[in-house]
């Protein structure tokens, strides 16, 4: 964290909303990821941005410093997407029509953007069918690039299920995977 970040984090500790809303517009962005990654439903991430942000304002005085600050704004993004989640259990999460990754990629290129997004659209779905926590460990790991140690303190789990989870959830995933360009081949 840069030290700008730590006079931030200071002052909206003390209750300077300024400096709290520099925080929200510094880091919605990555919440929102997550969180999208997690539900798959633009409305609901956005809700439970809103909500994870709010959590943050009224805990932010129990902040510890020696935590990465994306550290812990993840762990509270998760575990209220999990808690959305669960609310919601009745309607299980589709999000393939709801995705618009022209937004997320860096090229302008007609033929890379359809290829990404023809990718990012079967990821989204094989990752689907994994477990809650294979999901979840899949999402931070390999889809937000978190580190093994921070995962583990998102999630509150230890690194051998870290580990664990994203082996079956890779595994998982890559099988489908083959299964489905294996099918476009021969149907070609």
């Amino acid at each position: 964290m840069r030290f700008d970040d730590e006079k931030i984090i200071e002052k909206a500790q003390s209750g300077d909303k300024k400096s709290f809303g520099i925080l929200v517009k510094k880091y919605q962005q990555l919440a929102f990821n997550l969180a999208f990654r997690i539900l798959c439903n633009e409305d609901d991430a956005r809700d439970v941005v809103q909500e994870s942000f709010v959590k943050i304002w009224k805990n932010i005085k129990n902040y510890n410093p020696g935590i990465k600050f994306t550290t812990w704004m993840y762990k509270i993004v998760t575990n209220t997407s999990i808690d959305h989640q669960r609310a919601e259990s009745k309607k299980k999460a589709v999000c393939i029509d709801n995705i618009d990754l022209t937004n997320h990629l860096e090229s302008d290129n007609p033929e890379f953007i359809f290829d990404n997004r023809e990718t990012g659209q079967l990821i989204k779905q094989v990752t689907e069918t994994l477990s809650d926590k294979q999901r979840l460990v899949f999402v931070l790991r390999d889809l937000q690039g978190k580190s093994p140690d921070e995962v583990c303190e998102i999630l509150n789990l230890s690194l051998t299920t870290i580990k664990s989870n994203l082996y079956h959830a890779r595994k998982s995933v890559k099988e489908k995977l083959q299964m489905i360009f294996s099918y476009e081949r021969r149907n070609v």
